[in-house]
């Protein structure tokens, strides 16, 4: 099992995170993407993959920090690392925004083009934040040539037909083991086996049965699962193939 989207960086594992890697290892956790959210936690997962040899790391701002643009230089300098395969987690985020946002939302496109202009000018992969921006999102990320994958897919099946066929992947987290929408049941029948990926976003999102709790790694097999129900596919044949899409993808 591949957990391509854990945030070890965060303060939540400050006090055990070597334990929950070696508990994630111990439980058939093959590797683990940290992402970055900010410089700081950017550098966080830059260090914790340094120290361990199944962790890679990606860096970035969110948008939600827009004003984090100043620092991008940092981010920059972080993607040298030989342990640093992808860029982000980078993209838009409007959830939270109403009425007087405009300048924000030039702020958070902004600070997504510097990510896009980092992945050309690199070749490393991108990893998509996505949520309530649609519209500006594709609008941004159509013509560019780069490699993808929308992270903590919520989306529907149209909105998903319009990223696979942008070339990007998309990634599933626990949100599928307890979506009562039904939307995401119909996006993982009908996507393409080779453009799905898989996630906890811990320290959230913990999947059935364990929502309430501290996501960690491990809990990503409950994800695999939940697509092999779905896709009527065995557990292992969904966890081989997420694994190696993954790797493909991050080059790892």
């Amino acid at each position: 099992m591949i957990d391509t989207h854990a945030h070890l960086g965060f303060k939540n594992f400050k006090d055990d995170i070597n334990e929950v890697i070696e508990e994630s290892l111990e439980k058939g956790v093959e590797r683990i993407i940290i992402p970055g959210s900010t410089v700081h936690e950017s550098r966080e997962a830059v260090r914790i993959a340094e120290e361990n040899e199944n962790i890679f790391a990606a860096v970035g701002i969110h948008p939600e920090d827009a004003e984090g643009i100043k620092d991008f230089s940092e981010i920059e300098t972080l993607t040298s690392h030989k342990k640093v395969v992808a860029i982000g987690e980078t993209g838009l985020d409007y959830f939270y925004l109403r009425g007087e946002s405009t300048d924000i939302k030039k702020k958070q496109r902004e600070l997504f083009e510097k990510h896009i202009e980092l992945s050309e000018k690199l070749d490393l992969p991108l990893i998509f934040h996505n949520r309530d921006s649609d519209n500006d999102f594709l609008e941004i990320i159509k013509d560019r040539k780069v490699r993808g994958v929308v992270h903590c897919y919520t989306g529907d099946w149209d909105f998903a037909q319009k990223i696979l066929d942008l070339g990007f992947l998309i990634s599933f987290t626990g949100i599928i083991t307890f979506d009562k929408t039904g939307n995401l049941n119909k996006v993982i029948k009908e996507v393409p086996f080779d453009k799905i990926m898989v996630e906890t976003d811990a320290p959230y999102l913990a999947p059935t049965p364990y929502r309430g709790k501290r996501a960690e790694p491990w809990m990503v097999k409950e994800v695999i699962q939940k697509i092999a129900d779905i896709k009527e596919l065995s557990f292992k044949n969904v966890e081989e193939k997420t694994s190696s899409n993954a790797k493909e993808f991050f080059g790892i």
